[in-house]
């Protein structure tokens, strides 16, 4: 590829132009773009299909609602998060038209977004998993506190990361910390360890901890973890762990399954980032890789949004199936107000008095359904939402 540089203060060469010359690096980045897109369009899909969830139950008086828990705001964050990834991706449009690679504006900010969007995918996917090693395997009960916390905390921490590169390094020296890199932008080539330790870094580690803490509540709900007065011990045959009636009988013999579901999360996690790994860690260490390799790596990276909307859409039962009603929504806004707020109530007390009368018909599937949803998601009672 034809390249255009300028010779840094300390000697290195910077890029600022790359030529696409091959007639297949087009069409890969197209696909990248695509992908993009099918990721963007999903994610926003899901975030629609929520918020009129969240609108048609505002009046409830359910807590154990998904939109009122805490691990809703992390998986929210987590879905801005593939957002942020599919824009960026999809910010090649400029360099497919252009067919080159170019230093400014533009290339800039896709270098920011990409930072951001590893980072952020990364860091939340760890919260999740930890929210629900806390709350399934601690028997722990985070408060309003913990949540905002961790949601501002965690933002934060991710903007100071994402600042740190260009703000802490000597970039008058070696050139602007964000620059070409390969067929797009991201951090510049003159900053190898940076690119580890602020990007990379994360993700191995969110890998590595997400599936360790996911094996740990598998364990503890299948009985070969098993605490009792904060001593742990482990068994080799799953141990009852004599569920309340509050779950249900029947829920006992799902836990397993459950565990399993969430295990999807990591383990997902931890393939999509595998090839784009080995890809980078090979062009770091001075090897040529292939241009097919390279866009196979990333396609699958760029998956992640639409696989975090796959996932969710396996979990049982996570938003009542009457919620996402397009039309429902639209009847509410038209009704008056004390119209709809007699029919929800009426809805809740029926709610009620099947769970708290377990010989009622059909109230054994209900109790197992919501049981199931607040496990699969990490969550039990945690007092005041």
């Amino acid at each position: 590829m034809l390249e255009t540089t300028v010779t840094l203060p300390d000697g290195s060469e910077k890029l600022l132009r790359l030529e696409y010359d091959s007639s297949s690096i087009v069409p890969g980045v197209t696909a990248l773009v695509v992908i993009s897109c099918l990721s963007l369009i999903a994610v926003v899909g899901l975030l629609l299909a929520i918020a009129i969830s969240a609108f048609n139950t505002r009046s409830s008086r359910d807590q154990y609602l998904f939109v009122r828990t805490h691990v809703a705001a992390y998986f929210l964050s987590l879905l801005l998060s593939d957002i942020i990834q599919a824009v960026g991706s999809i910010m090649n449009v400029k360099w497919v038209q252009e067919r080159a690679v170019s230093v400014g504006d533009v290339c800039t900010i896709q270098g920011i977004l990409k930072q951001t969007a590893d980072v952020a995918t990364a860091w939340w996917t760890l919260v999740i998993a930890a929210h629900t090693f806390c709350v399934l395997f601690l028997d722990l009960k985070p408060n309003r506190i913990a949540l905002l916390a961790t949601f501002v905390g965690g933002w934060a921490f991710i903007g100071a990361t994402v600042i740190l590169g260009p703000a802490a390094l000597d970039t008058t020296r070696h050139g602007p910390f964000f620059g070409i890199s390969g067929y797009w932008c991201w951090i510049a080539p003159a900053y190898p360890t940076p690119r580890i330790v602020l990007d990379y870094l994360f993700m191995f580690v969110a890998a590595a901890f997400s599936f360790l803490l996911y094996t740990l509540v598998f364990l503890r709900l299948r009985g070969n973890i098993v605490m009792d007065r904060g001593r742990v011990s482990f068994h080799r045959t799953g141990v009852s762990l004599g569920v309340s009636s509050y779950r249900g009988q029947q829920l006992e013999n799902r836990t397993s399954s459950i565990s399993k579901k969430m295990l999807l999360y990591p383990v997902a996690y931890t393939i999509m980032i595998l090839p784009i790994a080995a890809s980078r860690f090979s062009s770091f260490a001075g090897q040529d890789v292939p241009f097919a390799v390279t866009m196979f790596a990333d396609a699958v990276f760029l998956l992640s949004g639409v696989v975090n909307v796959v996932l969710f859409g396996m979990t049982r039962r996570i938003l009542p199936s009457d919620s996402v009603n397009l039309v429902k929504w639209i009847r509410r806004r038209s009704q008056p107000q004390s119209q709809s707020m007699t029919g929800v109530s009426v809805t809740i007390e029926l709610t009620r008095d099947s769970f708290h009368h377990p010989s009622t018909a059909g109230s054994s599937d209900e109790t197992k359904e919501d049981a199931e949803s607040r496990i699969g998601m990490g969550e039990r009672k945690v007092g005041s939402m």
